[in-house]
């Protein structure tokens, strides 16, 4: 069974005070652990599944054969059923356990241990099945790590059949945010605007779709020259400070809203905002963002 990395999909959260955790903080399932650490246990998880899994597999095998000499045809052919869903189930749960290390992100905002165990990952893919997946998140982490440009020329390599695979969203968002990055503002309105015409890959009022579209109401504030930005932008910043899912997520939002207001006439607000303990811990992005802030707000004094 191949490890398949799938980019995560993150829902709303109910409404939280300005500059308190959400609801579901914390750290992740790998937190306080060291990269090393974190290899081994998200591989441990994983040849768990595979385990329990091939257990299943040939306990099945051994039912079928014993059905199959008894006469009980209709159990045989269950047994085929049955064997076809242990592997999708396997698939799921694999699924799932590379969402939750994508936690190592979202909660811990450590970029460098997730790039760690998708080494590892990408190493083991003999037949490069998840090598494009794989490189996305590569690319993401690249981008976290302050290597915008190494982020975009990653993502030149990737490629996928369909042109309405979902992994193609994934694609985007990294891209649009190292081309904000690097400066390169026309680039950000293209890939917004290929995101844009992207959405409609996904069937009107389900939860993909409703993310997308969140997404692109992110990307249109994002685009923007921070010191162009207006109070309808700063209102969709804390919108999404109060709506964030994850850690990484409402501090980005909180940082942006610092740097809006230090650009935009409260420096106290700003200072609040960019000195609450609740930030940490932040990734090497999101330090730098912060530093600046701080850094903006000893000019201004």
């Amino acid at each position: 069974m191949n490890e398949k990395p799938v980019p995560p999909v993150f829902a709303p959260e109910p409404d939280q005070p300005q500059g308190a955790p959400a609801q579901g903080e914390g750290r992740s399932a790998y937190g306080g652990m060291s990269a090393q650490e974190t290899v081994d246990a998200y591989l441990g998880r994983l040849r768990s599944i595979k385990a329990q899994s091939i257990a299943l597999v040939i306990a099945n095998a051994v039912a079928m054969v014993w059905f199959i000499e008894r006469g009980h045809v209709a159990l045989y052919f269950f047994g085929f059923v049955l064997l076809f869903a242990i592997v999708l189930i396997a698939r799921a749960r694999m699924a799932s356990l590379f969402v939750k290390l994508s936690e190592v992100v979202s909660q811990d905002c450590d970029p460098a241990r997730y790039r760690a165990v998708l080494d590892v990952l990408s190493a083991r893919d003999r037949f490069g099945r998840s090598a494009n997946a794989i490189a996305i998140e590569l690319a993401y982490c690249d981008y976290l790590e302050l290597d915008s440009a190494g982020a975009l020329s990653r993502l030149g390599s990737v490629s996928f059949k369909r042109p309405d695979n979902p992994r193609w969203f994934r694609v985007m968002q990294v891209e649009f945010l190292s081309r904000v990055d690097t400066g390169d503002l026309d680039g950000a309105r293209d890939t917004l605007s290929r995101l844009s015409a992207f959405r409609t890959s996904f069937k009107e009022g389900s939860r993909n779709r409703a993310v997308i579209d969140s997404q692109i109401a992110d990307f249109t504030v994002l685009v923007r020259p921070p010191a162009e930005r207006d109070a309808a932008d700063a209102a969709r910043m804390r919108e999404r400070m109060a709506l964030a899912d994850y850690h990484q997520q409402r501090a980005n939002w909180q940082l942006y809203l610092a740097e809006y207001e230090l650009l935009h006439g409260s420096p106290e607000e700003a200072a609040r905002l960019a000195s609450d303990a609740f930030l940490e811990p932040l990734t090497p992005r999101m330090e730098r963002l912060r530093a600046d802030v701080l850094s903006g707000l000893e000019v201004s004094a």
